[in-house]
């Protein structure tokens, strides 16, 4: 994944970068890493905490309760899959998995969620979740979502 003019970021950064894009996670994260209210997110080993930490930080955290609201908020929710496209978008398997299994497929917890998420599915997380619904043969989607 690349970053602040085209460079790499390390999966080690992955926390930081969640922070950075996606503050409303910040809070989790200095509860599961003990940090002061001022202090940065490490970022060392935290990459092989990369699958446990989008479930938890953002999905569980952020991404679901946003998605359960009557009114989504439309920036907070644009942010999230924005970080998700991105991490996403990496070459890495182990990146591209995680985001799939930690993020996507937890859309289909509750119909709710998957409704309220499609209107910020770009690209290709978009495919990605248009696959998910064919394969899973998801009531309402089984030929995949419909073109944007």
């Amino acid at each position: 994944m690349t970053g602040i003019d085209g460079a790499e970021i390390a999966d080690d950064d992955l926390l930081a970068l969640l922070v950075e894009r996606v503050p409303e996670t910040r809070r989790l994260v200095e509860e599961k890493y003990g940090l002061r209210r001022d202090e940065a997110p490490p970022t060392v080993d935290t990459g092989v905490h990369l699958y446990e930490n989008l479930l938890d930080l953002l999905t569980r955290g952020v991404l679901q309760p946003a998605l359960e609201r009557a009114e989504p908020d439309s920036d907070l929710l644009q942010r999230c899959f924005g970080f998700v496209e991105d991490v996403y978008a990496d070459t890495s398997a182990h990146r591209r998995g995680a985001v799939y299994f930690q993020v996507l497929e937890c859309l289909l917890e509750a119909r709710q969620y998957l409704d309220n998420a499609i209107p910020y599915l770009q690209g290709p997380v978009r495919e990605a979740v248009s696959r998910m619904l064919t394969d899973y043969e998801v009531e309402g989607y089984e030929h995949g979502l419909p073109s944007p």
